[in-house]
């Protein structure tokens, strides 16, 4: 029982304090979630020190033996509704109860449990309390990709156990329909086994826009440093992480107008983590757009201010950052992306530089999965033209004249990628160049090409 106490002494000295930051990390079940998240895809705390390391084994340490003592009480709304104080018993309740559920493995129930808790605490939400909101946003994500990736492994467990299933349940089989009503607790608790589907992410994105978003959407407080709006840079990047990962972009631009209208704060003004969660989805839906520019510059700010200590996020921005540094004619370090194990660009930028298109074409087929599954393959692709430009400026310098023979730049092509090229795709590749500004002049019929007196191949990148 003196775990229980503690928990429930310390929630309540967090809220005489008003202490949002400390009740946040006290409420916190992101280090529960993330473990069991971290032992099904056998992946580790990578990248992070011992030092956080163990204090995520000591929070989720504490959590379990916390849940022990909730498993033994017959009645936690009323011994919640006696011990905490400021209306807050009935998100400390379910809260236990999800975390009860999650160690059991009923993700269902923990998911739901954990949407109660946030209908909850919106209705006493205040300021002083973001970051309890901007936790139980992010709570909600993680365990909506817990929940979903505990039905696919049901799935796959109920197709290989399908003929074990049939037999233990023949006697039942008649009775499964007129059943079905009086089993669904137990259905739900083995994540709906009763063949209905829920998608766990768009339920979370709907609890997180409509309950979180609107809680601090909805303060009319003509001053803005002491708006409710100051909470919802941290849902929103919450949202974003959800709709990329259910692929509707397009939500994202909503949220972007909203955020950046005149009756929000600035970004400055929030968290720095949250702002750079923020910048990193900005710049990849630029990247989606086709806007390079500003892409790169919301990448660049992110991997900037991200702290050097988180090795994943680094590298998760350097995914999308370095092909449009490279868009720009701007070569990482060789060293850089050894550091954050990126190793697949090391060829893709030396061949760029050197205008080696058999090289770029090799690295590009040899890592094509790799870069197909982070969605940036087109993107690469198109740098093929800049490639071209520098094998094609190296044609022009070793040719005196303004005038160049076709056939000079067929024999380049022809040994460096492709025996069977022709005049024509020769000219074709030339004409590009012309049209996208990479070279100046003009081509002569399966002649020559008439390349300008000044400045030919204009500076990269161009503006």
């Amino acid at each position: 029982m003196a775990e229980l106490t503690n928990h429930f002494n310390k929630v309540n000295e967090l809220l005489n304090d008003w202490d949002g930051v400390g009740l946040s990390h006290e409420l916190s079940m992101t280090e529960l979630i993330t473990s069991i998240l971290n032992s099904i895809n056998h992946n580790s705390h990578s990248g992070m020190s011992n030092q956080k390391k163990q204090q995520i084994q000591a929070k989720v340490n504490q959590i379990k033996k916390t849940d022990l003592v909730v498993k033994r009480q017959q009645d936690i709304d009323t011994l919640c509704a006696n011990k905490i104080q400021h209306n807050y018993n009935e998100i400390v309740a379910y809260r236990l109860r999800s975390i009860s559920s999650l160690l059991d493995s009923k993700y269902y129930d923990a998911f739901r449990y954990l949407i109660e808790a946030i209908n909850s605490f919106v209705k006493v939400f205040e300021l002083w309390s973001q970051n309890i909101l901007w936790r139980l946003s992010l709570d909600l994500r993680l365990m909506a990709e817990l929940a979903t990736l505990n039905v696919g492994s049901n799935e796959n467990n109920n197709n290989n156990n399908d003929n074990n299933n049939n037999n233990n349940n023949n006697n039942n089989n008649n009775n499964n329909n007129n059943n079905n009503n009086n089993n669904n607790n137990n259905n739900n608790n083995n994540n709906n086994n009763n063949n209905v589907t829920i998608d766990y992410f768009e339920e979370a994105s709907r609890t997180l826009l409509s309950k979180c978003f609107q809680a601090a959407n909805a303060d009319r407080t003509a001053n803005l440093a002491e708006s409710k709006k100051n909470a919802a840079l941290g849902v929103v990047s919450q949202l974003f992480q959800i709709y990329f990962k259910i692929n509707n972009l397009k939500l994202c631009k909503n949220l972007i107008k909203t955020m950046e209208s005149p009756g929000f704060p600035t970004l400055e003004s929030y968290p720095l983590n949250q702002v750079i969660t923020y910048r990193f989805f900005n710049g990849r839906l630029s990247v989606f757009n086709g806007q390079y520019k500003k892409a790169q510059e919301e990448l660049l700010y992110a991997f900037n201010k991200c702290p050097n200590d988180s090795i994943k996020n680094k590298r998760l921005i350097l995914l999308f950052l370095v092909p449009m540094q490279l868009e720009q004619c701007k070569f990482p370090k060789k060293s850089l992306l050894e550091k954050y194990k990126l190793t697949q660009f090391i060829d893709i930028v030396q061949s760029i530089k050197s205008g080696n298109i058999k090289q770029f074409n090799e690295c590009l087929a040899t890592h094509q999965n790799f870069f197909i599954s982070k969605g940036i393959y087109l993107i690469l692709e198109k740098l093929k033209i800049i490639v071209y430009r520098n094998l094609f400026k190296k044609v022009h310098l070793i040719t005196t004249g303004q005038r160049i023979p076709i056939g000079n730049f067929v024999s380049a092509l022809k040994w460096m990628e492709n025996d069977a090229i022709d005049i024509d795709e020769t000219e074709c590749i030339l004409s590009n160049l012309i049209y996208n500004g990479y070279l100046k002049g003009y081509i002569s019929h399966k002649v020559a090409l008439v390349v300008s007196p000044t400045n030919p191949f204009p500076k990269l990148p161009l503006n």
